[in-house]
């Protein structure tokens, strides 16, 4: 038996594991207690990797359909099929035709991002849709904003912070967004054993709430009025810093009269926050020697995620907050930074502006169903399952029929899979060698600064191949090079050509170079040196007072606290609120995340969909369920946007009355590649949720997916949980 040190690639923490093998079997996996950020942190999700690794499920040869069916093929057929049609196309429509999707599972390792990115620049394509758009583009968006790049963010300096106000976030279940934080939970009640504070704002009482802190509930999607009343009332009490604003900050005036109008005492008439239980919260704020206010998914899934945003890291910028030890740090990034984009991308549908050179997921279908020049017409999905993972899930079935190309790269095959010409088996992260990903490498989103890098663990599982090798692979075939440059290419074929060769083939791989420049760019020496720090090796620690005046990416060198867009958008709020004050009556559906789900690719796992969890829910208070005759066990209708899907209900009084949840991810009946996850019941809440241009957050491109309004009723029968499908 082998031990191998490496890092889980499933979330923002990355932690340190232990991996027992024999035989290139996985046999136990284990928290590193020894790992310099992690310290024996790890979650279940992580800790059962070797049953993904080893699905009976696993795909390890192309294939092929033919008449219906898949079929297996060999690599060289699969290339040059895949390269010829690729060719064709291109030539005939131009690189504005091709686009890809990535997807979470892939999304935390830093190698085959990149290569993507190099594949679609070599056919001059631009079309990249990730979950970005799902959970977090409007964090990007704001960063461009008010700090001068989408990768200019900041994070709450948890580990010294007395006073946390977390919006729309559970870090006992999904951990923390934008920022590596294992133990999250422990590092949070550290706050209140130091004496400080924490208030979770969510409509649900979380688990989180539970075991540390206070929970302020807020009906769903009006958290944009919460942060606009947070914010008068800090100005109305003369405790903004005029000295630290003149100094590094634009627009104070601006925003203090965008905010003029909405008092704590008007607020609440949407919120549900009492006014009282507000101006508390302000108080203990302002109290606070070092206090942050953070959001995550809960806000980001709404309408006007990037104005939150907005408001929140303004509150924390006019307090003395940003930049300052137990407020929000910038981290530094890893590796230096990359080169300034060009002019912003706008999509032909409606107009639509890239984020961070990502497009809305939500226009996806549009991009595919619109004729016309660009039209998307061969589509890469890698690692993705965007039929059950992005809004408009009809629309999106329909779409990829329409299409000439489809492939999909991935190690299982998923329900998204099913609509796809060729399936290409890809490796598990345990397969690759990687570095941390983009979090923190190119934004140095962690408190605790460090850096990690990994071989492979195992084998590659049959003849599945590095996402890296088949992208260039298809360059060739197809005429082109890879990011458009022949030189790449050259290294590439070069680097293919003695990959049999031995010893010198595993000291040439394309991967092992790219990385090995890279570790090197950051001062960290080569491969060699890194597999030095098994565990991990601690960096320069974040050090408060070094962001502004100093780092701060906008071209004035301050924050820009009144972005004009935003400002002109807040002018809408008073029409938003006379319609949240008509609409108190609705029931808003909101998001749920689940300890043994991770969006739809962990209920292919026997141990996660054991009894009650082989199906999403909705969750409904008491009191809402009386008043529609439904009781625990009930098959309930949930309408919304001309459709509805059919869920069993589950009684649950966290949940604030007016607001119910399904969790997304479900609806797996149909995957005949999926053994387990086939034999799940529970429905795709994603049929349900607006798609469209009309439907996202502009500027930012957010679908809407958290505080949307529904109908709820008995189901005709008790069919409906088994048959509801995309």
């Amino acid at each position: 038996m082998k031990q191998h040190k490496t890092f889980c690639r499933i979330c923002e923490a990355q932690c340190g594991l232990v991996v027992t093998t024999r035989d290139e079997q996985i046999i136990r996996i284990e928290p590193n207690k020894q790992h310099v950020a992690s310290s024996g942190y790890a979650c279940i999700k992580g800790l059962k990797m070797g049953d993904f690794v080893h699905s009976p499920d696993r795909l390890k040869t192309p294939l092929k359909k033919v008449n219906g069916r898949f079929e297996a093929i060999s690599w060289k057929q699969a290339l040059r099929e895949i390269g010829d049609k690729l060719r064709a196309i291109h030539r005939q429509h131009g690189g504005e035709s091709i686009a890809a999707y990535m997807g979470n599972p892939i999304g935390f390792s830093l190698w085959p991002s990149m290569t993507m990115a190099f594949f679609l620049r070599a056919f001059g394509a631009h079309k990249l849709f990730t979950p970005g758009t799902q959970d977090c583009a409007n964090k990007f968006a704001g960063g461009e904003r008010l700090f001068g790049g989408p990768n200019d963010q900041v994070f709450p300096d948890i580990d010294h912070t007395q006073l946390l106000i977390a919006v729309g976030t559970n870090p006992v279940i999904s951990k923390m967004s934008f920022i590596s934080a294992p133990h999250p939970m422990d590092r949070i009640a550290a706050i209140e054993e130091r004496g400080g504070k924490v208030y979770w704002i969510n409509p649900r009482h979380t688990e989180s709430a539970k075991r540390a802190g206070e929970h302020v509930a807020i009906r769903p999607d009006t958290d944009v009025f919460f942060m606009l009343g947070f914010l008068h009332e800090i100005i109305r009490r003369n405790a903004v810093n005029r000295e630290h604003v003149a100094r590094y900050m634009n627009g104070y005036d601006l925003l203090a009269q965008t905010v003029s109008a909405w008092p704590p005492r008007r607020v609440a008439a949407v919120t549900l926050i009492p006014e009282e239980k507000m101006q508390q919260m302000v108080t203990d704020y302002l109290a606070a020697d070092g206090a942050a206010i953070f959001s995550a998914t809960g806000v980001n899934q709404g309408r006007f995620g990037l104005m939150v945003y907005w408001l929140q890291e303004a509150i924390n910028a006019i307090t003395g907050n940003l930049d300052k030890r137990g407020g929000v740090l910038a981290g530094r990034a890893v590796f230096p930074r990359a080169p300034a984009a060009g002019a912003p991308m706008i999509s032909r549908i409606g107009n639509t502006p890239y984020v961070n050179s990502t497009i809305p997921a939500a226009i996806m279908a549009d991009e595919i169903l619109t004729p016309g020049a660009g039209q998307v017409r061969a589509m890469f999905n890698m690692s993705g399952n965007p039929l059950l993972t992005c809004p408009g899930s009809r629309r999106l079935a329909t779409a990829f029929d329409q299409l000439e190309l489809f492939v999909c790269l991935d190690i299982v095959r998923n329900e998204t899979a099913e609509y796809a010409d060729y399936i290409l088996p890809t490796l598990h992260s345990l397969e690759r060698a990687d570095v941390p990903f983009y979090f923190f490498t190119m934004m140095g989103l962690m408190p605790v600064r460090s850096f990690s890098y990994t071989d492979a663990v195992v084998a590659a599982a049959g003849e599945a191949r590095d996402e890296g090798l088949i992208f260039r692979q298809l360059c060739r075939i197809a005429g082109v090079s890879l990011a458009g440059s022949r030189m790449l290419q050259w290294l590439s074929n070069i680097s293919e050509l003695l990959a049999n060769v031995p010893y010198l083939g595993r000291l040439t791989s394309l991967d092992k170079l790219f990385l090995g420049v890279l570790t090197r760019s950051a001062k960290l020496g080569g491969l060699g040196k890194m597999r030095r720090y098994p565990d991990g090796r601690l960096l320069t620690p974040n050090r408060p007072g070094d962001y502004l005046g100093q780092r701060v990416q906008t071209p004035s060198g301050k924050v820009e606290l009144a972005p004009p867009d935003l400002v002109e958008r807040a002018k809408t709020l008073e029409d938003v609120f006379r319609q949240e004050l008509a609409a108190k009556s609705a029931l808003k559906l909101i998001q749920k995340r689940e300890r043994f789900s991770h969006n739809t690719w962990t209920h292919n796992v026997q141990a996660f969909v054991q009894g009650r969890r082989a199906s999403n829910y909705l969750y409904i208070h008491s009191t809402d369920a009386q008043l529609r005759h439904l009781s625990d066990g009930d098959i309930a209708r949930v309408s919304a946007n001309g459709d509805h899907i059919d869920v069993p209900v589950r009684i649950d009084d966290d949940m604030m009355p007016g607001t119910v949840s399904v969790p997304h991810g479900w609806g797996h009946q149909h995957a005949t590649g999926l053994s387990v996850a086939s034999q799940t019941a529970g429905a795709n809440v994603n049929i349900i949720m607006p798609d469209g241009p009309d439907t996202i957050e502009p500027a930012s491109g957010m679908a809407h997916m958290n505080g949307v309004i529904v109908e709820v009723t008995a189901a005709a029968g008790d069919s409906g949980a088994k048959t509801a499908q995309a």
